[in-house]
């Protein structure tokens, strides 16, 4: 199995990148790419609810098949009869398990291409009829999904495209429900060039940074430059967002935790000045939105995940342990994370108001 000169135009193909919101996000130049130079292939994407609504409408993409894992076998068994009927001519595994490769064999399409053998976990490659190039494990995860598009012999695609531009829609439903939530904190609405998004926590607790970082570091923004903050996250990051709203920071704050769909994401950053916030899938989609990211990373690397375009604003914890690649620290408690300073985090976000 090796990789393979481009062949005839394929009048139907998959993506199977289930899960991670992150990864999706960063697997959507690979979709534009195919879109581009095989225009009349019916693109089908498989993916998991989490990673549902972000890919929703895409450009590149003509059709969604989800697989609704807290179902279980008899889900999972319906989402394959459903993959086999389209009868696909071409298959792109790029989650790199077992279950995915499971998933691409049983589609019974003549050519699968996975990751490289080195690049595989669970035996994933042997499932496929072709892997990719093999990638350097700390490059880049959107360089690494890149390869299935050398793969095909689809020439490069620059500069990459996300395809996450939101609508004139979108635009709206976002500054109606800003200027709501604004009214409601008692605070102006903010015009784009003074927003600032706050991505609270990750799905790691080894990640958080803490609210206390936070407060200071909102109120120096507002002081300095006039930015109103944002709060943003998921239903997990509401105990996290009450706690910095209960320290009462002197800056404007806009509680927006739990108030949009990973789309709607899409028209918050857009409509940004920045973001700020820890290694997380919304963190990728505000850089695929064409929003500066300043990141901050402890327990993960951000050589392989920091938001493309945006590596030159990255923090990373002096710890000597970072990375570990745990959820939980195993002995520091939350010092990894910690250890980035507010005032590193303020610096950086002069260079993105300096244009340096």
């Amino acid at each position: 199995m090796s990789t393979m000169e481009a062949k005839s135009t394929p009048s139907k193909a998959l993506i199977i990148l289930l899960g991670a919101i992150g990864d999706v996000t960063r697997a959507l130049p690979m979709a534009v790419r195919l879109k581009h130079f095989w225009p009349t292939t019916e693109l089908h994407w498989a993916v998991e609810p989490i990673s549902h609504s972000l890919l929703v409408g895409h450009p590149a993409i003509d059709k969604l098949h989800v697989f609704d894992r807290p179902r279980g076998l008899r889900a999972y068994a319906a989402f394959l009869r459903e993959l086999r009927a389209e009868r696909f001519e071409l298959v792109l595994d790029m989650q790199r398990h077992l279950k995915s490769g499971f998933s691409s064999f049983m589609t019974a399409a003549p050519r699968r291409v996975s990751f490289h053998r080195q690049n595989s976990r669970e035996g994933n490659w042997l499932f496929n009829t072709e892997m990719a190039a093999p990638s350097d494990h700390y490059s880049s995860k959107v360089a690494q999904f890149q390869r299935f598009g050398d793969a095909l012999g689809l020439p490069p695609l620059e500069p990459l495209e996300f395809g996450l531009q939101p609508t004139a829609a979108e635009r709206d439903v976002f500054e109606r429900e800003l200027a709501t939530r604004c009214a409601a904190a008692g605070i102006p609405v903010p015009p784009p060039e003074r927003r600032v998004g706050f991505i609270l926590g990750s799905t790691w607790e080894s990640r958080f940074w803490k609210t206390s970082h936070y407060r200071l570091l909102a109120e120096q923004l507002a002081k300095r430059y006039g930015f109103t903050v944002l709060l943003l996250g998921g239903k997990a990051e509401r105990t996290f967002a009450d706690e910095l709203l209960s320290l009462r920071p002197e800056a404007p704050l806009v509680d927006f935790v739990s108030a949009t769909t990973l789309r709607g994401l899409v028209g918050v950053f857009a409509g940004s000045r920045l973001a700020i916030g820890s290694d997380s899938g919304p963190m990728h989609i505000a850089a695929a939105s064409g929003c500066p990211v300043i990141s901050l990373w402890g327990s993960t690397s951000p050589l392989r995940s920091a938001p493309f375009g945006n590596e030159n604003l990255v923090l990373q914890s002096p710890i000597g342990c970072s990375p570990c690649y745990r959820k939980r620290c195993p002995g520091l408690d939350t010092l990894c994370m910690q250890d980035i300073p507010w005032q590193a985090v303020l610096a950086q976000v002069s260079r993105v108001v300096s244009g340096a």
